[in-house]
């Protein structure tokens, strides 16, 4: 799974500007076989909630060579969802 050892990791925007990020978790998950990654940007929503968002891992090397795509399945998303919600209770805990 990705995971570099401090959590930190950039990537570029769609302004071409590099946005510095915060990984939250990782998962392999067993229906997709996929691993997903799980971070944020330090930005609030529109509600004042802690951006998070959500990745596929396509291809990894090693921590300076990761390539992500985007995430378009609902299943995924729902799979995705519950793995957060599942963070979120053991953080608050």
């Amino acid at each position: 799974m990705y995971e570099n050892t401090d959590g930190v990791f950039v990537i570029q925007g769609e302004d071409g500007k590099d946005i510095t990020c915060q990984l939250l978790f990782s998962f392999e998950s067993e229906n997709t076989g996929k691993v997903y990654i799980v971070y944020t940007d330090g930005s609030d929503d529109n509600d004042g909630n802690l951006s998070v968002f959500a990745s596929a891992v396509e291809e990894y090397i090693n921590d300076e060579d990761v390539t992500f795509t985007a995430i378009t399945n609902d299943s995924e998303w729902a799979e995705i969802d519950e793995k957060l919600n599942e963070y979120l209770s053991e953080e608050r805990n």
